[in-house]
């Protein structure tokens, strides 16, 4: 396992590292303004990818780890969810076919057809499979390789100010990259191949994430949406500063990732054979724990006076919304132990899907009030009082679940 998660670092380097060397570019040649704009188109694209992933992260990820000996089965699966996710194209280029038609094919409708390849790259990388087979080898080299490619294309096409679609393309290729990458790996390894399948075992697979979607959308209410509420109600100049801090919180919080990615496996099986609460706790939580409390801290002592630096001066507000959004990272590590390691592998996903509901209705109200109040940081305050309140629920809701019903 511990070589798992040391190639999911490099896979998080690559998803955030590469990004991050563009950012200060990017923010200077496009201008604070344009770089919200691109900013915002990129969060709408995020939610199309959200809607083609699924709940297939999770629910594919633990029938693979369950059945990693069963070449049959993994074919099987395999087949299914990747018709699945390309099944779900259909509603995002239906409403993005409906918005060109309602709004013509202006500058905004050009953004977003360029980033949904960015939606049909995740389709067609399925970091569920190696996940679930724990072969982290396919995603370190097909992530980091296409990452490369799309830090090299930002540098070489964007050049002024109106370069947005050019730096939305660049950052879209990427995407388009790692699904090619990916699947030129699977051929020559003979992992996986597809199989007679039925509509009615696409049905079931959407069936079977339909509680980790419904979580995966409210998540993004409190995520990705922050970007556009702030734009809509703080301008694009304000949406640019925010996605430039958050972009680093990302960043952080990500190192989180490979860990809970190469557990997660783990941890699926060792429940499914009577794994209980305080032995997921005991082995792993806890380390998980503290490692995310010492992330909150690195953000906190370190992360601000950094920004300052990688940033420049007038970014200064983008570094003091990074200091708010510091405790971010550890309230989520927490929740991941309790929720995505614990009640998703008991079964108990109709708690994370109401949780998320509650919560990310709660936020957008609270932000939107908020961001009339204090139109900076309104919307990180109403982030961190959502990820209290859905932390504090999902540890009395699993001591209330201790073990696999």
């Amino acid at each position: 396992m511990k070589k798992n998660i040391i190639l999911l670092f490099i896979v998080q380097a690559s998803n955030y590292l590469f990004p991050l060397l563009t950012l200060p570019y990017l923010m200077r040649v496009l201008g604070v303004a344009n770089f919200g704009v691109m900013s915002i188109i990129m969060a709408i694209v995020q939610y199309a990818i959200i809607i083609v992933d699924y709940g297939f992260n999770f629910s594919a990820t633990r029938q693979i780890a369950l059945n990693k000996n069963d070449n049959k089965k993994i074919n099987h699966i395999y087949t299914v969810t990747t018709m699945a996710k390309l099944l779900l194209l259909t509603p995002v280029y239906i409403v993005l076919s409906a918005y060109i038609i309602i709004n013509g094919f202006n500058n905004i409708s050009y953004f977003l057809l360029l980033g949904s390849l960015s939606v049909i790259g995740s389709v067609f990388f399925p970091i569920w499979l190696y996940q679930g087979l724990e072969k982290m080898q396919g995603i370190a080299v097909s992530s980091t390789i296409a990452k490369f490619l799309s830090l090299l294309l930002v540098f070489i096409l964007v050049q002024e100010p109106e370069d947005i679609d050019k730096a939305i393309l660049s950052q879209s290729l990427g995407y388009v990259f790692t699904a090619l990458i990916s699947f030129c790996i699977l051929k020559k390894l003979n992992i996986v191949s597809f199989t007679k399948i039925s509509f009615k075992e696409i049905f079931l697979s959407y069936k079977d994430g339909f509680d980790l979607f419904i979580s995966n959308v409210t998540i993004s209410l409190y995520t990705t949406l922050n970007v556009i509420i702030i734009g809509y109600f703080g301008g694009a100049t304000l949406a640019g500063y925010f996605s430039a801090a958050d972009k680093i919180r990302a960043a952080a919080q990500g190192i989180l990732t490979p860990v809970q990615q190469a557990v997660f496996p783990r941890v699926c099986s060792l429940v499914d054979s009577g794994l209980t609460l305080k032995n997921v706790v005991k082995m792993y939580g806890l380390k998980f724990i503290i490692f995310s409390a010492c992330i909150m801290l690195g953000m906190a002592i370190i992360g601000y006076p950094l920004s300052l630096w990688y940033y420049g001066p007038a970014y200064r507000v983008s570094s003091e919304m990074l200091l708010i959004m510091s405790p971010i990272p550890f309230l989520v590590g927490v929740s991941i132990v309790y929720g995505q390691w614990w009640l998703v592998n008991i079964n108990k996903t109709a708690v994370l899907r109401s949780v998320y509901v509650f919560a990310s209705i709660l936020h957008v109200v609270m932000a939107i009030a908020l961001t009339y109040i204090a139109p900076t940081f309104g919307v990180i305050i109403s982030v961190l009082i959502t990820e209290f309140l859905i932390t504090a629920i999902f540890i009395a809701m699993s001591y209330r679940c201790r073990v696999k019903a």
